[in-house]
């Protein structure tokens, strides 16, 4: 009988130590693993703690739960502006974290991160409408630059294919000018650095996506209204834009509280390894879902050209986010037999963002402080179900 119950005492022993040694293997190996598995025993409250106003139709409910869930923000913000200007919002979760002491309100800042580009989409034709620039001017002559290109194709970019991101460059085969750790980009403080660059492709052969060329529009409306970017994009928004603000690296203190559990390498201090001055026109704004919603939703009454007329049907798959550029967004359509939308997305470190535009003229903006799980399929999973509940709406 002793020895019956040593060997049981000691497989138990054993057990014990292997499951010990296994979670201490799990924490060493993946520090954040704890959190992230807490954060799915976390989202059903979350979820519960969901506001929206009278007027917020259904699905807005279903988007902001798949956004906790799927997505894995914590706080979010849903915006909706319907083709006949009635505005609808929900706000998820609290203001500074997860089961915080102030609930989200519809006034709280987040960064838009790269949903800066619709707006400055929005600037850039706007001065189209006014005359004062056109899509077919050449960068280098509206810079004032001459002489010898290292590329002699740069000389034939236009505003067009800066907005359109055919301009050349090709962040996926070598480095993102705008985003490289503790280092200055030439863009926007010295544009003359722009004749000593080369081009991958041949302007408007090839459609890559370019924080570059969004830089180089702020400089363009520098240039031409004789203010800063910061300056004219905010004169230029108008009561639409009244919170709206430009980030300069730190947190403000109405902003909302970032989840960074599910990123891989940046977490709440990323912003001291890049130029947030520099990166203004292209991932550089912050304010409420409801203030970037009115904000688009007014460019696309004014006219007469709007960011919907950019030419977003090319040589590209619709299918895929981030194909189908046009002037500030893209074309995004599921499926062949599907209504497109029009969308802009955006992200940071502990940030993610949309804009999305039906054919009818709704708008809907979400804005999330947090990060899908690396890997997953969970933006595409997010995007279609904007693309069902726009078409469906």
């Amino acid at each position: 009988m002793r020895k019956t119950s040593r060997l049981k005492d000691l497989l138990m022993l054993v057990c014990i130590v292997g499951v010990v040694a296994g979670i201490s293997h799990f924490v060493i190996a993946n520090p954040l693993g704890p959190s992230r598995l807490l954060y799915y025993a976390q989202v059903p409250i979350i979820q519960w703690n969901t506001r929206c106003t009278e007027s917020a139709p259904q699905w807005m409910r279903t988007v902001q739960r798949f956004a906790t869930s799927t997505m894995a923000a914590p706080a979010s913000q849903l915006a909706f502006i319907s083709k006949d200007g009635t505005l609808s919002h929900c706000e998820t979760g609290w203001k500074d974290g997860i089961l915080g002491d102030e609930p989200l309100q519809y006034d709280v800042r987040f960064r838009y991160a790269s949903t800066t580009k619709t707006v400055t989409a929005i600037a850039v034709i706007g001065l189209v409408n006014d005359g004062v620039l056109s899509l077919d001017d050449k960068i280098i002559e509206v810079l004032g630059l001459s002489g010898d290109f290292k590329d002699p194709r740069v000389a034939d970019i236009t505003i067009e294919h800066l907005l359109s991101h055919r301009s050349g460059w090709d962040r996926v085969r070598t480095q993102d000018a705008m985003f490289m750790m503790n280092h200055r980009p030439w863009c926007p403080s010295t544009p003359e650095k722009l004749a000593d660059t080369s081009l991958l492709y041949a302007p408007g052969e090839m459609e890559s996506y370019s924080n570059l060329g969004y830089c180089l529009l702020g400089v363009v409306i520098e240039k031409v209204t004789g203010k800063s970017f910061r300056e004219y994009v905010k004169d230029s928004l108008g009561k639409n834009g009244s919170g709206v603000e430009f980030v300069d690296g730190p947190y403000r203190s109405d902003e909302v509280h970032y989840d960074f559990r599910h990123e891989n390498f940046y977490m709440n201090n990323y912003h001291q390894a890049f130029d947030f001055q520099a990166l203004s026109s292209s991932a550089g704004l912050s304010g409420s879902a409801i203030e970037l919603a009115r904000i688009v939703k007014a460019s696309l009454e004014r006219g007469p050209a709007t960011i919907l007329d950019g030419e977003m049907n090319g040589d590209c798959r619709p299918s895929d986010i981030q194909q189908c550029y046009g002037y500030g967004v893209y074309r995004f359509q599921p499926e062949a037999l599907d209504a497109p939308i029009f969308m802009h997305g955006g992200k940071l470190p502990g940030v993610a963002s949309v804009v999305a535009i039906s054919s009818e003229g709704d708008v809907l903006v979400w804005l999330g402080a947090g990060s899908p799980r690396p890997g997953s399929g969970a933006l595409t999973e997010f995007y279609q179900l904007i693309h069902g509940v726009l078409t469906q709406h």
